[in-house]
Order: C-alpha cells, then sequence, then structure tokens
C-alpha cells in the first residue's frame, strides 16, 4: 500500500492524503517539497510532518472553560490557556487565531455553543458551552 500526504511547508499541517494498493504506482509518486510517500497507513488527523519526516501530534490543548452560563448576555465563558497561534472557529463560523491566551463568550439566546481549536502540533479540540436560560 502507498500512502501519499500533501502537506503545508510553513506548518506541518496535513491538507490531502491519497491511498493506493499498486505498488508500482510508487516509482511515478515522488516525494517532494510539501509531499511525503509512506508504504504503511497512518491517520492524518493524528499527525503532520515535521522536518520532512513524519510526527504525531502531541496531546490535547490543555484548554480550560467553564462548562455553562446563563443566556442573559453578560454572563461570560472563558476560555483560557489556549498557546498563541492557535486558530478556534466560533460557533457561528468565524475563524481567528488566538493570540492572548483567552477568549470570552457571551449569549443571550439558550442553547449549545460549540468551539473548535487547531493547531499543529496539537490534536484538535472542541469545547462545549451550555448558555441555559435565565431563570
Amino acid at each position: 500500500m502507498i500512502i501519499v500526504l500533501d502537506y503545508l511547508l510553513d506548518t506541518g499541517a496535513i491538507v490531502s492524503k491519497f491511498v493506493t494498493p499498486y505498488a508500482e504506482w510508487a516509482s511515478e509518486i515522488l516525494p517532494g517539497e510539501g509531499r511525503i510517500v509512506l508504504h504503511e497507513d497512518v491517520d492524518a488527523f493524528e499527525c503532520y510532518v515535521l522536518e520532512g519526516e513524519l510526527a504525531i501530534k502531541s496531546k490535547i490543548l490543555s484548554v480550560t472553560s467553564n462548562e455553562t452560563i446563563i443566556a442573559n448576555g453578560t454572563d461570560e465563558a472563558i476560555i483560557s490557556n489556549i498557546p498563541a497561534g492557535v486558530q478556534v472557529e466560533w460557533p457561528d463560523g468565524q475563524i481567528d487565531i488566538v493570540n492572548d491566551g483567552e477568549i470570552r463568550f457571551s449569549v443571550d439566546l439558550p442553547g449549545t455553543y460549540t468551539f473548535r481549536f487547531t493547531a499543529v502540533p496539537y490534536l484538535d479540540q472542541e469545547v462545549v458551552i451550555e448558555a441555559i436560560p435565565a431563570t
């Protein structure tokens, strides 16, 4: 089996994975800048490329937060311990890069709000905040 991973040169993030059982294709698929060729399968979500070699992402970010807030527009969830350069996807789909270690979130509508954190060399992580109705 031949596995071809294409990755971003600046971060090592794997952006595509191609798998073929045809070993004769190996001579046509060459490693190069931004590409690595393997002979064993890997979970591309758990790996990245460091100095041209496959590396395993480290443990989940040590992000901490309060998991429940009151949906009154003023009660605030603080998600902290975020390393600089981590990408956060907000519940509305907006994407930002966190550089100051935390984000703050308040809302006036009850519901479940999911934040997704992504950064090489970490495993992706989701944080769920439950906004409960004000009494």
